[in-house]
């Protein structure tokens, strides 16, 4: 791949500001152990001359005002509550300083990089430059390795750490490619497993529905029988909603190709569970990025989650149009980033998606592959947007994961909602895998008998809203004012503390009054119990014993891959209600949240055991089990509907 110069803007080619000499380097990123999945290529010279296309993240001016850009719109007692920002402005409060322009340009260039080499991304938030390895080692002061995959048996290129000058790690997030390793959202992602009841174990952790398994006698479906079949009709009851009747907001789904949605499926869903829905009813599709609804291939795993996600999140908001953003082709797939890079061009062009070990690179090179552009900007964002995949917060590295959830701030200033099911192993990560050195700084995954908790990615960005997973008591009758408990059926609902990221305020007392009331007897060698982190999740809804219409018949489904739709569709009904009355979306839902708790179920039994423990317990108030508990439709959008 070839860059292309471009001309840079006026005042900046003259590079106003002299940068001082680069006199002494730091460290800038380092990976400290090996994952094990990766093996080094000893066998493999590197030719000191092949040439690496290389992007530098540049540092974003006024992120250190991000939060109190983000509260002046989003906290209940704020006067411009509602007042969301326009991407526009939103781009141009963020996009670096020419200070910063200036200062990496001119260590480039006194480097020996020419000035034509040196390209500028449209947002000004990336330099890309292609370098030969040489000049790569010698500008970092690293050196580079072949490392294959283990698993795929890919080779990739990587450094162990690379440094860069003192006067110059202020104006860079982070260099690519350095230190991170594939974390495989792509083809294989880390995605929250579905399970259903009639299974087997083949092999741990993904769980295929046995095929030998006698099929279920016909059910009648009703409240009397919510404890042992999630329906519809038992989510209004439990959580104190009716079916929609507006059709003036919006709501989006994401989901990764090759998981796609049958619409058979569907119509078998509307014939047996939301007979409102006329048979053939689609959600709106945007293909982002090559994408496709493939058929070619059917099974529980190609079409669980997309099946589950859509049929109810369409049936709990119906006439309201849903929109599935079905994102990455069918060879590469696709990443979070991929997706933001599609309803934010200023993202796009700040590299959201430009970092090849983590998110797909379009046009897509190999065989049977995307080739056009990819989708930069051209997707209008959904007032609310849930998501049912994630990451181990250890599978990336910080700044990756911090320019991320950056960009969820940004999003939650234009006003759009961001939901993440917080996982389906309690304290341990995907798979159910834990980590062997105390808040997983450098450390390895094993099979989740022991070791230090594994917290979940976005999930523990202070800018989306995490759902947990509750479930009926087994004979309890359901209204919605009965207690759930956490969700310990199958899965256990994901929780914890984050490593990354620090504690927002509207999150502090919450959990400053969990510790004093219920601290925790773990130690620091099992997480992260400094009290200075942020918490997670932050709500919770059902997650047990979903009827689903999966590749033509009706499985019980569990996991927070049903109660983030859930509790999405829920604020997406109460959207509909404020645009009713001439107000905007509610936008960052967190601040309002926090501040009306009794706007929830408070759920204070269960838990959420792994990594060879108990996990932590749900009780009183917040907790890191089940958050501040089920939404109560009618007190939050009573709050909400309170609002300017």
């Amino acid at each position: 791949m070839k860059l292309s110069a471009v001309a840079i803007a006026s005042g900046f080619a003259a590079l106003a500001l002299a940068a001082p000499a680069p006199t002494s380097y730091v460290v800038h990123e380092k990976r400290e152990v090996q994952r094990e999945k990766w093996s080094r290529r000893r066998d493999i010279k590197l030719n000191r001359d092949a040439v690496i296309p290389m992007s530098f993240g540049l540092a974003q001016r006024n992120l250190e005002n991000g939060y109190d850009f983000l509260m002046d719109v989003s906290h209940p007692e704020s006067k411009n509550y509602g007042k969301h920002w326009s991407m526009e402005k939103i781009a141009d409060t963020f996009a670096p300083s020419l200070e910063t322009l200036d200062f990496v340009k001119s260590w480039l260039m006194e480097s020996g990089i020419e000035d034509e080499r040196i390209n500028l991304s449209k947002g000004r938030n990336w330099f890309k430059v292609n370098v030969t390895v040489e000049e790569a080692e010698s500008l970092l002061r690293t050196q580079y390795h072949v490392y294959t995959n283990v698993q795929t048996g890919k080779d990739h290129l990587a450094c162990d750490d690379y440094s860069v000058p003192v006067h110059i790690k202020e104006h860079i997030d982070f260099i690519t490619p350095t230190v991170h390793f594939d974390a495989t959202v792509k083809q294989k992602k880390q995605r929250r497993d579905l399970q259903t009841r009639e299974m087997k174990v083949k092999p741990f952790p993904i769980i295929h529905p046995n095929p030998n398994a006698a099929p279920q006698p016909q059910i009648t479906y009703s409240l009397a029988n919510c404890d042992e079949y999630i329906t519809p009709d038992c989510l209004r009851a439990l959580y104190n909603f009716t079916n929609g009747t507006l059709a003036v907001s919006s709501y989006g789904i994401v989901e990764y190709t090759p998981e796609a949605y049958l619409q058979t499926d569907l119509n078998l869903f509307y014939s047996n569970l939301a007979r409102q829905i006329p048979s053939g009813y689609a959600p709106t599709t945007d293909l982002i990025d090559g994408a496709i609804v493939q058929t070619s291939t059917q099974s529980f795993d190609d079409n669980g989650e997309s099946d589950l996600d859509l049929q109810y999140a369409i049936s709990l908001v119906y006439p309201q149009n849903v929109t599935l953003y079905q994102t990455g082709d069918t060879v590469e797939g696709a990443s979070f980033n991929n997706f933001l890079d599609a309803i934010d061009a200023s993202y796009c062009t700040s590299g959201g998606g430009d970092n090849p070990t983590y998110d797909a690179i379009y046009p897509d090179t190999e065989a049977g592959g995307y080739t056009g552009a990819e989708n930069c900007g051209t997707i209008t964002p959904a007032s609310v947007i849930s998501t049912s995949y994630g990451y181990n917060e250890a599978d990336l590295t910080a700044a990756y994961e911090i320019r991320q959830c950056n960009e969820y701030m940004k999003l939650g200033l234009a006003g759009t909602t961001f939901l993440y099911s917080s996982g389906d192993y309690g304290v341990a990560g995907n798979g159910g895998e834990c980590c062997t050195k105390a808040q997983c700084a450098g450390g390895t995954y094993n099979s989740g008998s022991s070791g230090t908790f594994n917290p979940s990615f976005p999930a523990t960005c202070p800018y989306v809203t995490a759902v947990g997973a509750t479930q009926i008591k087994p004979n309890t009758a359901v209204t919605a004012t009965a207690p759930e408990e956490a969700c310990q059926t199958v899965i256990y609902s994901g929780g914890g503390f984050s490593n990354v990221f620090a504690i927002p305020s509207y999150q502090s007392s919450a959990v400053a009054t969990y510790f004093k009331s219920h601290k925790p007897s773990y130690t620091a060698t099992q997480y992260n119990n400094s009290q200075t982190v942020r918490g997670y999740p932050d709500v919770a809804a059902n997650g047990a014993n979903y009827v689903v219409a999966v590749d033509g018949s009706l499985s019980l489904v569990y996991g927070t891959s049903a109660s983030s739709p859930v509790f999405g569709s829920i604020i997406t009904l109460i959207n509909e209600q404020r645009v009713s009355a001439g107000k905007s979306a509610v936008g960052f839902i967190n601040p309002t949240l926090y501040a009306n708790p009794s706007a929830f179920n408070d759920i204070t039994s269960g838990g959420n055991q792994g990594c060879g423990t108990n996990g932590f317990t749900a009780v009183a108030g917040w907790d890191p089990v089940t958050g501040l508990g089920t939404p109560n439709y009618g007190k939050l959008l009573e709050v909400f509907l309170a609002l300017s």
